[in-house]
């Protein structure tokens, strides 16, 4: 990391901060879900007492065990939530590395099938892209490359350093010690250009754009199954016949949202031709 720095300017500390007050979020709703686990592990009890509720021992020990996991991993969720502390840089931060991906593949449970996570690092920072980047960078993945970043800072309190260990947690085996919100990668990203030229809320746009086309792709997908007679008919069918349908339904979506959007830029390119037509990719070149 090199300790070549400058003041932020007024866009990306604005980017910068969007990222961050996002960081915080998820901290506090991660203590929220802790103390729902924690109230849940309380009530639970309560209302088996009161209700009187008469079970073999095994399964009483069983609920006593199960309902003693809830809690500590309620208290876990606020303590690492409250034992946080981030801090937004002022300054921007020269990072210079072998750009690396690491990917985590996960369970939805219950067959709701699988789903991967994809992070990126430069030493130990973890690395936060503008959106819609991806194909901006995925090429540079096992590259030594230089970054400038805004820094956020996640550092653990002492106490809950201590506190996690009590649960056998080494909390020096995390890997990122902060994370690094990208403002410029080479010629491929300028964060401060992009939002000059573009507005500066123009990344947030994107995002609700992305947001609401997914939402439209999905709605389309499932509104075959909304109507009661449609979902019966569709339970009597073979397995097979399920599998085309459901696959129909998705390919459909997916086709009927494609030339949505297109025949969006294109009314609109027809009713305003200064219109910027211009891919989301060049215009992050800034």
């Amino acid at each position: 990391m090199s300790n070549q720095t400058r003041p932020l300017t007024a866009l990306e500390k604005h980017h910068a901060r969007t990222v961050y007050l996002r960081v915080v979020f998820f901290k506090w709703l991660l203590v929220l879900l802790g103390s729902f686990f924690l109230v849940l592990s309380v009530i639970l009890p309560v209302a088996f007492v009161m209700d009187d509720i008469r079970a073999p021992v095994l399964l009483i020990g069983f609920l006593i065990v199960l309902d003693l996991v809830v809690a500590v991993l309620g208290v876990l969720c606020i303590a690492h939530g409250l034992g946080r502390v981030t801090t937004l840089r002022h300054t921007t931060t020269q990072v210079r590395g072998r750009l690396i991906e690491e990917k985590r593949t996960a369970s939805a449970g219950n067959g709701g099938g699988r789903y991967t996570v994809y992070t990126y690092f430069i030493d130990d920072v973890q690395l936060s892209w503008p959106p819609g980047a991806e194909r901006l960078y995925k090429p540079l993945i096992d590259h030594t490359i230089t970054l400038t970043v805004a820094m956020i800072d996640i550092k653990s309190r002492p106490r809950l350093k201590a506190f996690v260990k009590c649960f056998g947690i080494d909390p020096n085996k995390e890997k990122s010690r902060g994370l690094g919100v990208v403002l410029k990668c080479q010629r491929v990203i300028n964060v401060h250009g992009v939002l000059e030229t573009y507005g500066r809320y123009y990344l947030l746009r994107y995002q609700f754009q992305v947001a609401v086309v997914i939402g439209l792709s999905v709605t389309l997908a499932l509104l075959p199954t909304l109507h009661p007679d449609s979902t019966d008919w569709l339970i009597r069918q073979s397995h097979f016949v399920q599998l085309l349908i459901i696959a129909g339904c998705v390919i459909g979506s997916g086709v009927v949202t494609f030339f949505t959007v297109k025949g969006y830029q294109a009314l609109r390119k027809l009713l305003n031709p200064a219109y910027d037509d211009t891919p989301h990719e060049e215009k992050l070149k800034g």
